[in-house]
């Protein structure tokens, strides 16, 4: 506990700047590898509905940064964020009623969807530890 704690002067940046062009590219990056290891592993259905859940993910990302910048605008503005709010949770509804209607009818393995709607997740993993090992370098 030796350490001595200081501030940080005003010209260093607090958080990094996050590249949203570069997370879409990892998602699609990964959403394309996902599908093909799913149509040779899985079959025509299996890959299929990881293009399926990718293209839920990139409904889910443009979907999730609308509502969010929506809550934040209204409230920075005073108003209400009530309203944008219900978007913003909205969409784990509508998400799961997809993913819901895909498990019933079979048309594509729901598994599949799901590892499909995960690029997201595993693109800001990949975005974490590429920020980490660039900035060690």
């Amino acid at each position: 506990m030796g350490e001595e704690s200081r501030a940080l002067p005003s010209n260093e940046p607090v958080t990094a700047n996050i590249s949203h062009r570069r997370l879409l590219i990892e998602m699609a990056v990964l959403i394309v590898v996902g599908s093909a290891l799913g149509f040779i592993f899985g079959g025509l259905r299996f890959g299929l509905g990881v293009l399926f859940g990718g293209a839920l993910a990139f409904l889910n990302y443009f979907w999730l940064k609308r509502s969010t910048a929506a809550v934040f605008e209204r409230a920075f503005s005073g108003s209400s964020a009530k309203l944008a709010s219900l978007g913003f949770i909205l969409r784990y509804f509508a998400l799961g009623a997809v993913v819901l209607a895909v498990h019933f009818t079979d048309l594509v393995p729901a598994a599949a969807v799901i590892a499909g709607l995960a690029a997201f997740a595993i693109a800001v993993v990949v975005d974490g530890f590429i920020s980490i090992f660039r900035r060690n370098i």
